[in-house]
């Protein structure tokens, strides 16, 4: 990020002033009540549904949880963070971590030159937002899991995105945005290179920081799951070789996360592509069939009609869009 902005971030705020005066965090700065869950509506002004924030340094900010979905980039430096009570997590400089709803947080006391920025995202934001959230991958499951209106499941990821021109300079324009746009066109214009950004950070599983061994396997299938959807011609031998697994430790590791083999998987990603193909296209259904991964016609012809109860001239018939 480039000098002039961190030396912005860098600035004592009147909050920071207080602490280095001796007292302590003001928890009703973050929520009406005092409690331990944050409230956006006292962080964010107006009714605005996404805001970005400079994190509180020099004190412990005490274990909390947040009615939204928060981001925090590591700038400069590093912090420490205590997530659902494990063992602490060091953010350094190009870190990007992802908080669920109702996830348990506490950070630790940051020094001077330990420079990060928090992004807080109300559900209702991503109503209006062009920013998909099937598919299988790591960020998409996460979205998934805390936009639902539902109680969500307590989460978080971790990617290292250092170095990655693209997403260093979305998450910088987002700062940009937020200390010199105008309030009127602000929020389009986030909204808009948020969009980017987590289109961007959804294929990036191989930058996902994972600790011990569950959050290491769900990583990996994950990865496999993106893999699949983009790549209809990949093939299991491919995927553990990168994965430096054996094929068969891979294949019982999909098994047991999703309840479905690899075989299984793969034919769904390839008729889910097909069945865009014939909605999309000219192309004709031979040549559908082979370029979602099938020589023998027949054989997709069958399990088309077996999976879509027609065939797939009928199909194309019923919900052409080209």
């Amino acid at each position: 990020m480039r000098e002039n902005i961190v030396r912005r971030l860098a600035e004592v705020t009147e909050e920071e002033q207080r602490i280095l005066r001796g007292e302590p965090i003001d928890m009703s700065y973050y929520n009406r009540t005092g409690d331990a869950v944050m409230d956006p509506s006292r962080i964010l002004p107006g009714s605005r549904l996404f805001g970005i924030r400079t994190h509180t340094r020099f004190a412990d900010f005490p274990r909390h949880s947040h009615s939204y979905v928060e981001m925090i980039y590591q700038v400069r430096g590093s912090t420490s963070h205590v997530i659902d009570g494990k063992e602490p997590l060091t953010l350094r400089a190009g870190s990007l971590l992802l908080l669920g709803r109702s996830t348990e947080h506490e950070i630790r006391a940051a020094g001077r030159d330990d420079i990060a920025v928090n992004f807080i995202l109300v559900p209702a934001f991503f109503d209006n937002a062009a920013i998909s959230i099937g598919g299988s991958s790591a960020l998409s499951v996460f979205l998934q899991n805390n936009l639902r209106r539902e109680a969500p499941v307590r989460s978080h990821l971790v990617y290292d995105v250092s170095g990655e021109t693209a997403l260093e300079n979305l998450l910088e324009n987002l700062v940009l945005l937020e200390l010199e746009g105008a309030p009127l066109q602000r929020q389009d214009l986030q909204q808009r290179t948020l969009e980017l950004l987590f289109h961007h950070l959804s294929g990036q599983s191989a930058k996902l920081v994972v600790r011990g061994k569950r959050e290491r396997e769900q990583a990996v299938v994950l990865s496999a799951l993106s893999r699949i959807e983009s790549d209809v011609q990949c093939t299991l031998s491919a995927l553990a070789e990168e994965n430096g697994m054996e094929i068969s430790s891979l294949s019982r590791l999909i098994r047991r996360h999703t309840g479905c083999t690899f075989t299984e998987l793969l034919h769904t990603a390839r008729f889910n592509r097909a069945v865009a193909l014939l909605a999309d296209t000219d192309l004709s259904v031979a040549d559908i069939a082979i370029a979602v991964g099938y020589e023998n016609t027949a054989f997709f012809y069958r399990n088309f009609a077996r999976r879509f109860g027609c065939t797939p001239a009928e199909y194309r018939a019923a919900h052409r869009r080209a």
